[in-house]
């Protein structure tokens, strides 16, 4: 057989076709971004949990109705449809249960944001106003929904909570009846102190899906890396961390692990969302209304114990009980109430939270112990300094009533204060302030009453402060 013979024109034609298809590949090469490769993102799954995904939306819806009877909701149609959508579309690429997930304003100044299980995110108003785009916003409402889809809330719980309640009772519960039975040999109350408060690990895990899912639905994942430097902007502005940071611990190298993360991914998207006029707009929106009460001091309690005007709480009882967690054991007064949430611990009798003119559920009788977080390096002095600086900035009528004076709390060295304050109700409040410094932080504990009506809880306040005991 004779070779076949390739025309001049035909091999010209072949090489010119070669060199396009080679410019096609640089140029396909060149759009690719640095670092980008296949997507090998990192694998999250739920956690060991007693509760089914149904257990979940239960636990969760009960919940929601608490703490929108208890915080200040944002109730304008308008940004609460835009969080929805914006909230729901991100949601869309959360893995695993598809929860009937759902996003609402809280009216509150604070940097934050909370889920509760089964898909109820709450977004504080502060947030919005802070984040400089929509995909910064994404980034963290990618976060909370993490949160939701990895379980992370009753996975906690039952974490905490399967020592206690036994072998028998944990047999029992693998059923269609989990929550009700959790519930039965537990508490609610137990459940509720769990639900806001996650590990190091858990919030590196919602800092990853987050970023995930943020990239999949089409923002610039690197939104929710830049938030964290605006966060940093704000603890040095104020001196004091953010409460975004208070309720979600900041895991070290935060920043590199969403970086890294991305680059996991492929790097952004080419046509990656950055901003929108909807997010411009409801940001402008905000800010035109009247400003966000601030969240400090505020009692994480039971709504329907708010006090009326005029109304006053039953007199201490003699006959004491007692509240513990993983770091303190507290007594007081048996007629009282002890509520946890989210790292603070309120002790009240029935009436003694009311609701002030924004609103807020606000502790009028009763102690509050929780944990501040100083800058880095500070003593007990200058990080009570910066608590109380941090109180005055959403109660400027507080004013020092005595100095700072040494004392014991749960036999280390503290410090202790007493303030004037406006009450919720009426009138003027004394409050004392007990601060010692842990290796987690500045502890406290804030106890107060009507001015007029101090010295009656003294005797109740002192006895609890002098039975705290820290476990070591």
């Amino acid at each position: 057989m004779r070779p076949r013979l390739v025309s001049p024109l035909r091999r010209a034609f072949i090489r010119e076709l070669r060199r396009t298809l080679v410019c096609l590949c640089v140029l396909v090469l060149a759009a690719i971004p640095a670092g980008a490769g296949p997507d090998q993102r990192t694998k999250l799954e739920p956690g060991w949990d007693l509760f089914s995904t149904q257990d979940d939306i239960k636990l969760g819806r009960q919940n929601s109705e608490e703490a929108e009877n208890l915080l200040p909701m944002l109730k304008d149609e308008r940004v609460n449809s835009y969080l929805d959508t914006l909230g729901k579309r991100l949601a869309q690429f959360a893995p695993g249960e598809k929860y009937p997930y759902q996003f609402k304003c809280v009216n509150i100044a604070d940097i934050n944001a909370f889920a509760l299980p089964g898909g109820f995110v709450y977004v504080n108003r502060g947030l919005i106003q802070a984040a400089d785009n929509e995909a910064e916003l994404a980034g963290v409402m990618g976060h909370e929904i993490s949160h939701v889809a990895l379980r992370h809330g009753t996975s906690q719980v039952t974490k905490a909570l399967a020592p206690s309640v036994g072998v028998a009772v944990i047999g029992s519960v693998l059923g269609d009846n989990a929550l009700g039975k959790l519930v039965t040999a537990v508490g609610a109350f137990s459940m509720n102190s769990l639900l806001l408060k996650y590990s190091r690990t858990v919030e590196s895990e919602a800092d990853i899906l987050g970023t995930q899912i943020a990239h999949d639905a089409g923002f610039d994942p690197h939104a929710l890396a830049d938030f964290f430097v605006v966060l940093a902007d704000v603890e040095k502005k104020l001196g004091v961390p953010p409460e975004f940071f208070s309720n979600h611990p900041s895991p070290e190298h935060r920043i590199d692990r969403v970086n890294e993360e991305i680059q996991k991914l492929g790097g952004p998207l080419p046509d990656a969302k950055k901003d929108s006029p909807e997010f411009r707009e409801i940001r402008r929106y905000l800010f035109s209304l009247p400003p966000a009460p601030r969240a400090a001091m505020v009692a994480d309690t039971d709504p329907y114990g708010t006090a009326d005007a005029g109304e006053k709480p039953e007199a201490p009882a003699e006959k004491v009980q007692s509240f513990e967690n993983d770091s303190f054991k507290v007594q007081f007064p048996g007629n009282w109430k002890a509520t946890a949430q989210g790292g603070s611990v309120t002790l009240y009798p029935a009436g003694g939270v009311a609701r002030n003119e924004h609103g807020v559920a606000m502790l009028a009788y009763g102690s509050i112990v929780s944990r501040f977080e100083p800058r880095a390096g500070a003593t007990l002095e200058s990080a009570t300094d910066q608590l109380i600086a941090s109180l005055r900035e959403s109660n400027p009528a507080l004013e020092v009533q005595r100095k700072a004076e040494p004392m014991r709390l749960g036999g280390e060295r503290a410090l202790s204060a007493y303030f004037h304050n406006d009450a919720p109700i009426k009138g003027k409040e004394t409050i004392w302030l007990v601060t010692t410094l842990r290796p987690d932080g500045l502890f406290y504990v804030v106890s107060v009453a009507p001015q007029a009506e101090f010295d009656h809880y003294t005797k109740a306040f002192e006895a609890a402060v002098n039975s705290l005991k820290f476990r070591q």
